[in-house]
């Protein structure tokens, strides 16, 4: 949980108190610290504080929330301290860090927003399926993470740290850039222009063989086949995301953040909602240069964004110069997005918080992260665990669970998907529905 939290913390807060009263390691987490952010403050009086276990601080702050977990359930409370228990699960360990580091943010940015209290929050249906109180071991066989960025980090950085046995490939074609590590758990400051896919696979060394393949996804699945057990998306967009449904692997899952909320759903393509359920329009959609010209204040310069889009152009010092005007924005904090693609300003600077403060976001699509590092790390951890229970049982139902961290929030909301009303998803046709029957018997 301590490892979690400062992951997530460091890449926001310039100054951080680590204290360690019992266990030990507190050396070790500072050390983390420092490698995620080198010019980071570890010393001071602590003026907001997040306690770990039992113990009850010696010290005084403005707020404190204690953060605690048992198995597959996570404690948090602003009152009273919450024990931690001795299982290698970390899924309730991590729900707990990215909680505590949510409770945070909301004191410091989001002042008006009521406290806590005291509650307990389980993995949804983990119960139905594994044991509360003991490590998380078993086969979960062959396991695909598509994706390797904020979601995909986290999910990662959650299945290396159980017992199960397998195999999983990691998929992304990228690099990390300096933009990523406002966002990316597993990363740090050296880890930049590494490629994703090989980076978040040296996290694993148990049970759980990983393997990078730095390619497209689209690549991938040429190369399996079209044949994947168990898909877990970690995507950024929706059309990759659908363009995953339709190679129909055997069970698949879906991670995703918007502004408001994150999610992740399972799906059983031949009995609920697919993938492609959740995606597909009710009326009439704008383009992405649409979208992104009018994020950026220039609708009048649409030709150009589509044209820069197109082509994957750099983004030219006078467009930055009207984008800074439309939002009043010092041209200074643009300039390091010149000659880039375009599409990076706007999901790393626009959407990704580099430039728009967070009372001004813009109007980004539905289908881009929000860039708060713990709400992408909760969907993460759930992705991960969703990804164990189908590894493990083979079993995959369409449930959608839903959680917002800007509001304390003291349980998720977790629902069946239906398949889409007009009945026009690949899901509900015929030919896609014998292939995929054929596919796996």
């Amino acid at each position: 949980m301590a490892d979690l939290l400062v992951r997530l913390l460091a890449r926001l807060y310039p100054s951080i108190i680590i204290r360690e009263e019992r266990t030990g390691g507190g050396d070790e987490i500072k050390a983390l610290a420092r490698r995620i952010n080198p010019y980071i403050d570890l010393s001071g009086q602590a003026t907001i504080e997040a306690v770990i276990g039992a113990a009850r601080p010696r010290w005084k702050s403005t707020r404190t929330v204690f953060a605690g977990c048992k198995g597959w359930t996570a404690k948090l409370s602003t009152n009273d301290p919450q024990g931690c228990g001795t299982s290698k699960n970390p899924f309730g360990a991590g729900l707990a860090a990215c909680l505590a580091a949510a409770d945070i943010f909301r004191h410091v940015f989001l002042p008006r927003t009521e406290p806590v209290g005291e509650f307990k929050i389980g993995v949804p249906h983990a119960r139905e399926w594994a044991n509360d109180n003991g490590d998380v071991e078993g086969y979960v066989g062959s396991l695909v993470l598509a994706g390797a960025g904020a979601i995909g980090n986290a999910a990662a950085w959650a299945l290396s740290r159980t017992g199960v046995e397998g195999s999983i490939e990691i998929v992304d074609h990228e690099s990390v850039d300096l933009g990523n590590l406002q966002r990316y758990v597993l990363a740090e400051r050296d880890d930049e222009k590494r490629p994703k896919a090989p980076f978040v696979a040296g996290g694993f060394n148990g049970k759980l063989s990983a393997s990078p393949h730095a390619c497209t996804l689209a690549e991938f699945l040429e190369e399996k086949r079209h044949r994947v057990e168990n898909l877990l998306l970690a995507l950024d967009s929706a059309k990759d995301r659908c363009a995953a449904q339709a190679s129909l692997p055997r069970r698949i899952a879906n991670a995703w953040t918007q502004p408001g909320d994150l999610g992740v759903s399972s799906h059983d393509f031949l009995e609920g909602a697919c993938v492609n359920c959740l995606y597909l329009p009710d009326g009439e959609q704008k383009n992405e240069d649409q979208i992104i010209a009018e994020s950026f204040g220039v609708p009048d310069r649409l030709m150009e964004v589509r044209t820069l889009l197109y082509n994957r152009g750099g983004a030219p010092r006078d467009l930055l110069a009207a984008i800074a005007k439309a939002r009043d924005l010092p041209f200074t904090k643009l300039l390091p997005f010149e000659g880039r693609p375009l599409r990076v300003l706007y999901t790393e600077g626009f959407c990704g918080g580099a430039v728009i403060p967070l009372d001004e976001p813009g109007t980004p699509a539905n289908d881009v992260h929000v860039p708060l590092a713990h709400q992408s790390a909760m969907a993460g951890v759930l992705l991960a665990a969703v990804g164990v229970r189908m590894g493990m049982t083979g079993f995959a139902d369409s449930v959608i669970t839903q959680y917002d961290v800007l509001k304390p929030q003291k349980r998720f909301l977790v629902y069946p998907a239906a398949k889409h009303s007009r009945e026009r998803c690949i899901c509900q046709d015929a030919d896609y529905r014998e292939v995929y029957r054929r596919k796996y018997r």
